[in-house]
């Protein structure tokens, strides 16, 4: 094991923990781990793959903005079929996205606290971190749930 791998005992589901643990891994970005992926997942729908927000317009267990989801979109679960409501298709974006995001953080000059800017990113989008040169304001509570899911999930 190594560090940012899934703890054995921590509580995320197992029908998930595959895709995760591939989408982490598909990302050169070392920062990108299998334990930040499964912390944000946990703050973003509790693991909910039926997950339905009409209101903010975000939808499945990666709580994805159909738009957003369908620029970024992998068929991760091989059916052929890339939708936000699958959680392999959600998942495996989620790591497409989270690992450019990493890229463009360090092309911008962002080199630290990356748990912190990739949740904060997710959330928001990277030209809010970009622009704020860090979390913006607003996301302290998100980023600090995703922080603390990621030490309690991670190996270290």
């Amino acid at each position: 094991m190594t560090p940012g791998d899934l703890r054995s005992d921590a509580d995320v589901p197992a029908q998930f923990r595959g895709y995760i643990e591939a989408a982490a891994r598909r990302c050169t970005e070392p920062e990108i781990t299998p334990a930040l992926l499964a912390a944000m997942l946990k703050v973003e729908s509790n693991f909910d793959p039926n997950l339905r927000s009409p209101q903010t317009d975000e939808y499945g267990i990666a709580r994805w903005t159909p738009a957003v989801f369908n620029a970024w979109a992998v068929d991760g679960d091989g059916d052929g079929i890339k939708d936000y409501m699958s959680p392999g298709d959600a998942i495996t974006t989620m790591g497409v996205y989270t690992c450019w995001q990493a890229q463009r953080f360090k092309q911008n000059g962002l080199h630290s606290n990356f748990p912190a800017l990739i949740a904060a990113g997710y959330r928001t989008s990277d030209k809010a971190v970009l622009q704020a040169a860090g979390p913006p304001p607003g996301t302290e509570q998100h980023v600090a749930e995703v922080l603390r899911y990621l030490k309690e999930y991670g190996v270290s």
